[in-house]
């Protein structure tokens, strides 16, 4: 090893160090040239089971009521290596599927006769004509000329904070996964990545070569002025180009999918439930700041009676007395905060939250909850107990337990899948079950409302002639659980 010279005891501690273990394997992924060719196992579903002392081929294929020949075709190495305690075997289902209802989006115009279709999984199960050799191109922002891999200090900085790296690394691994999944229902994909280098100029020298390879999708850009600058170059005019990670605004020319419901529409899916499920009787306290006052305005004509606070300052100190006066014993209260600055959030929640006792009720709403409530500061204990209420296309999941995805991306990668793993492994879900069905991506938009690990999609057409994402949750703090509201 060449650069900072490290001596042999901190370089053992280094080596052995899991999160040091980890980044090793992201660097090897993706210093490696990947292809996925997979080859074609027609079966419903898969199950991961995990061997347990005393187990045996013939027991778990008893167990499951499969063949054993048919276990070792979805585990070859099981031919020279045989069974091994608490390692994990793939085991083939083949029980009739159970079809979900799906409602069709109306905006669609799709012949109202068909009101209910199966999730995209079952119809690639089910299809007999499927497009089965994709090419998938993934454009992310690594940057790994600038890496100095022969510094340990400068690559442990790096990884102790979220920045474009660690964002496509986590990113290029919930696309490997999600590859890695769809090869068992019999989908072969072709994966090119780009290192974009967050540069229009290296984004012109790449385009050729996209368009070359008759890429069938496009991922990435992931930050919007490059997503944008590469979308208009017209080699690629043809290609879905699938904008990912953020909720900025974007050109929704033709061509384009924005894959994350945009701030716009997660607030007016919200405002409409405030509008269905907040009575005119209940105490509404509206609080927002100077950023917010056309929000505040819209509020304050749906509900003429309520009451409007705002902080003292723009840092958002709110003065206690003030709140515990505007909070009743009589009625429920229900309070909606519109703003985007911690302090301001982190204010009102502890304040709130003094204020309820057994006489005083109080629940809080926003119409847009922005990354300042994933903020560690923000307890998960306080928003539980105010009922926080609000919209959002990510519905929350405990991953921190074993379940089957966590348990398949810890044997691929080591360590647990964060936010960016699941939406990178969602949204390739997503548009490569679309395009094995139509090779025109934009015929599997009528069927609706999908569903994936934590997040969902629903594609309308916009005016500019794209598609932008307009699935969405309501979702409820109760304790420290987040559950989903059906309306």
């Amino acid at each position: 090893m060449s650069g900072n010279k490290v001596n042999n005891g901190d370089y053992e501690k280094w080596k052995l160090d899991k999160e040091k273990k980890n980044m090793k394997k992201s660097l090897l992924i993706f210093l490696m040239s990947i292809t996925f060719c997979f080859s074609q196992v027609q079966i419903t579903d898969t199950i991961l089971h995990r061997v347990k002392k005393k187990e045996t081929l013939y027991s778990i294929s008893k167990e499951y009521s499969v063949n054993i020949s048919e276990i070792i075709l979805l585990n070859p190495s099981l031919k020279d290596n045989g069974l091994k305690r608490r390692s994990r075997i793939m085991i083939p289902v083949f029980s009739e599927v159970i079809s979900t209802d799906i409602v069709i989006s109306d905006s669609l115009n799709i012949n109202n006769e068909q009101k209910v279709i199966s999730d995209l999984k079952t119809l690639v199960l089910e299809s007999k004509n499927l497009n089965n050799d994709l090419i998938l191109s993934l454009l992310l922002p690594f940057n790994a000329a600038s890496i100095e891999l022969d510094s340990i200090e400068k690559v442990e900085q790096l990884f102790e904070t979220r920045n474009l790296y660690t964002i496509s690394i986590d990113f290029y691994s919930g696309v490997l996964y999600a590859l890695n999944e769809l090869q068992k229902i019999g989908i072969n994909v072709k994966l090119n990545v780009y290192d974009t280098e967050n540069s229009f100029s290296k984004l012109e020298s790449i385009v050729k070569d996209v368009a070359a390879v008759k890429s069938d999708a496009i991922i990435g850009p992931i930050i919007p002025h490059n997503f944008d600058f590469f979308s208009r170059l017209k080699v690629i005019s043809k290609i879905p180009k699938i904008f990912p990670l953020s909720t900025n605004p974007i050109s929704l020319f033709s061509g384009v999918i924005q894959a994350i419901t945009p701030k716009k529409i997660l607030r007016n899916k919200m405002i409409e439930y405030l509008k269905k499920n907040l009575s005119p009787e209940d105490n509404i306290v509206i609080v927002a700041d100077s950023l917010n006052r056309d929000i505040e305005a819209d509020l304050k004509n749906m509900f003429p009676n309520s009451i409007t606070l705002r902080p003292e300052s723009e840092g958002g100190y709110i003065l206690p007395e003030l709140v515990d006066s505007l909070l009743v014993d009589s009625l429920p209260n229900k309070v909606i905060v519109e703003t985007e600055i911690f302090t301001f959030v982190s204010s009102i929640i502890s304040q709130i939250n003094s204020q309820i006792s057994d006489e005083r009720k109080v629940q809080l709403f926003t119409t847009y909850r922005g990354n300042i409530y994933d903020d560690p500061n923000i307890y998960i204990k306080d928003l539980g107990n105010l009922n926080f209420t609000y919209s959002s296309m990510t519905k929350p999941t405990t991953i921190d337990t074993l379940n089957s995805f966590t348990s398949g991306y810890i044997d691929l990668f080591g360590n647990f899948p964060n936010k960016d793993v699941i939406k990178a492994f969602d949204i390739t879900t997503d548009i490569l079950l679309r395009l094995a069905l139509h090779k025109k991506i934009e015929k599997s938009f009528k069927y609706g409302d999908q569903k994936y690990i934590q997040n969902r999609y629903n594609y309308v057409k916009d005016s500019l002639g794209g598609y932008i994402n307009n699935g969405f949750y309501i979702l409820r703090h109760s304790e420290y659980n987040v559950d989903e509201i059906i309306n």
